[in-house]
């Protein structure tokens, strides 16, 4: 549990936190690239408790800019992109993706223009994902090119999703993958035998350079054993990837697309904060060509829709046999699971005061520490974990520990895995 001191620091995120000073030192996705055509309607967005607008000008440079414009405050949203940025609504002042303000229409001054600097955040785009740095110009780093987002020997897809509450409890909710065997379970009343007879959880964690990487040997939906990797990635990502000896298993859901023949998959997530109770999901899954050179199935880029709290998050308590009565068969109602587990543990968000956490709960408490620590290092004038600033570093990140299992076929294995603990 945390001290409600320590719960605050550690989920606010807005301007002038400690918390939101330590995530905006890093690149975060604010849209999908294919969803903001040149010229097109701008959208407004929120992103770390800033309104903002996000657009893409007829050059196709993409923008994000402080919502409200610096003549009158209306709402650039409702502006039009042209003429090299976009223009205001109410008087026509255009401003370009750095800010820099192109016309005041009305104004006899020319100069006048020339002392109007919009808020701007630089945006850099990788993977098929939109990212804005909303940090200190002068810290800005590298943008991580991380293996899901540039490998050119595979299929990649995205989605997305707007939840509830803080992004960290849905952030410690894909981090607790203990929780499968239960709240993803289906035919439970027969299932649940089976998983008290298997043997309990085994977890190995570890501090990495991009943040904590955990190997947890476990019963998975279906009551069958395998391994999992689970990563937390600095500021607010997750990367899962099944084991080799868990990446064929029979599956219980029925919408589920076909696997790599004879290889993983990754799925990396940015659980990107809206502001201090809301926050968007971002995941990029990355799978490899199959032996033939085919690609693998996956689901073209969407939202994922699911049953959300309005209607109970789908459940069928008299119907459907899981612990919830939320049916973990279906991929939309699969995810209503996690919302569901994730957003009732508190809003605006969870008060950790109140948990009382057992031994498979390591990754949490580890992922705590590691964002404890990256707030005071800030706050210290000194960069936080997992801030790239040399590019010969940067050519490829691997979210990785030195398992085997972790590696594609394509690539040579990494030194031989770490014993269990």
């Amino acid at each position: 549990m945390l001290s409600e001191e320590l719960n605050d620091l550690i989920n606010r995120v807005g301007p002038g936190t400690p918390g939101g000073d330590y995530i905006r030192r890093y690149w975060h996705p604010v849209e999908l690239s294919a969803r903001v055509a040149p010229g097109g309607q701008p959208k407004q967005i929120r992103v770390l408790g800033e309104d903002l607008v996000l657009f893409r000008d007829q050059d196709g440079r993409a923008g994000v800019l402080g919502l409200h414009c610096s003549h009158r405050c209306v709402s650039l949203a409702y502006g039009r992109v042209e003429d090299g940025g976009i223009r205001c609504a109410m008087h026509g002042w255009v401003y370009d993706v750095d800010g820099r303000c192109l016309e005041q229409p009305a104004e006899p001054d020319d100069s006048f223009r020339d002392r109007i600097q919009h808020p701007a955040y630089p945006c850099e785009e990788l993977g098929g994902l939109i990212f804005t740095y909303m940090g200190p110009p002068e810290k800005k780093p590298l943008l991580p090119r991380y293996e899901v987002l540039v490998r050119e020997d595979g299929t990649r897809t995205r989605e997305w999703y707007f939840i509830d509450g803080g992004y960290l409890q849905h952030l410690e909710g894909a981090l607790d993958t203990v929780h499968a065997q239960y709240l993803h379970m289906a035919n439970w009343s027969v299932k649940k035998y089976e998983v008290a007879s298997q043997p309990k959880p085994k977890i190995d964690s570890a501090e990495l350079s991009y943040g904590m990487w955990s190997r947890i040997y476990k019963s998975h939906p279906g009551a069958v054993m395998g391994t999992i990797f689970s990563h937390f990635v600095m500021p607010g990502g997750f990367l899962l990837q099944n084991g080799r000896d868990y990446e064929n298993r029979p599956r219980q859901r029925t919408d589920q697309p076909a696997q790599p023949q004879h290889d993983i998959s990754k799925n990396q997530s940015w659980y990107v904060p809206v502001d201090d109770a809301h926050c968007l999901r971002f995941r990029v899954n990355f799978s490899p060509l199959n032996p033939d050179r085919t690609p693998a199935s996956l689901r073209p880029d969407a939202e994922l829709v699911h049953s959300r709290r309005g209607d109970d998050y789908g459940r069928d308590y008299d119907n459907i046999d899981s612990i919830s009565g939320i049916d973990p068969t279906v991929g939309a109602t699969f995810r209503s699971q996690d919302t569901m587990a994730n957003e009732t543990q508190g809003l605006p968000y969870m008060d950790r005061r109140m948990e009382h956490l057992g031994a498979h709960d390591r990754p949490l408490t580890m992922t705590r520490m590691i964002i404890l620590k990256a707030i005071a290092d800030v706050q210290k004038g000194l960069d936080p974990k997992h801030v790239i600033r040399d590019p010969a570093e940067n050519q490829i990140v691997y979210v990785r520990g030195d398992d085997p299992q972790e590696c594609f076929n394509a690539d040579s294995e990494p030194t031989p895995a770490v014993a269990w603990s």
